[in-house]
């Protein structure tokens, strides 16, 4: 999901001191009327968030989980925060940080807005709902001794990978 705030440039907009709004709207207030041209830069937008999400994801994938801040450093959820500019009568994109809490309350609130003027509900909700459940997962067994009984084999790889995630101590017993 998209939220923009829109603001000047020599008051730099913070997450809680702006009201979100759609990229569409934003884009007709700078300007962009055709049409092609607001799903253009959606699509640039896009591309870029992905490129992001995905070089962290990658750089955090050889780290070890001590160096990704341990069992409880969270990238379930994830903001890529962009500073959209105007260069030479062209709209650039600068990627500024990745977040989690304040990129969500944004969505959540522009969410929100959405629902109370009639847009139709979007994806936020049924997806936040299944990171905290997975988080509320993880949080139980955290740190609990689990015995498990014929776990082992090639086939049953991801019991380990999984556990050593979930900050479990793994007893097996093969039978």
């Amino acid at each position: 999901q998209v939220a923009c705030a829109v603001g000047r440039a020599e008051s730099p907009v913070r997450h809680g001191a702006a009201l979100p709004q759609s990229l569409d709207s934003s884009l007709q207030q700078w300007g962009v009327v055709a049409p092609s041209q607001r799903q253009a830069l959606a699509t640039r937008l896009r591309e870029a968030t992905e490129a992001a999400t995905a070089a962290l994801l990658a750089t955090e994938a050889e780290l070890s989980p001590q160096q990704r801040g341990g069992t409880r450093a969270r990238t379930d959820i994830l903001g890529v925060d962009f500073l959209l500019a105007c260069e030479d009568d062209a709209l650039e994109l600068v990627a500024l940080a990745t977040n989690s809490q304040r990129c969500l309350e944004t969505c959540v609130l522009a969410e929100a807005m959405g629902r109370a003027v009639g847009e139709p509900p979007g994806d936020l909700p049924r997806l936040l709902a299944e990171a905290m459940l997975h988080r509320a997962q993880c949080h139980l067994v955290e740190g609990k001794d689990i015995l498990l009984i014929g776990a082992g084999g090639v086939s049953k790889s991801f019991v380990w990978e999984a556990a050593r995630d979930y900050g479990l101590r793994v007893r097996g017993f093969g039978g």
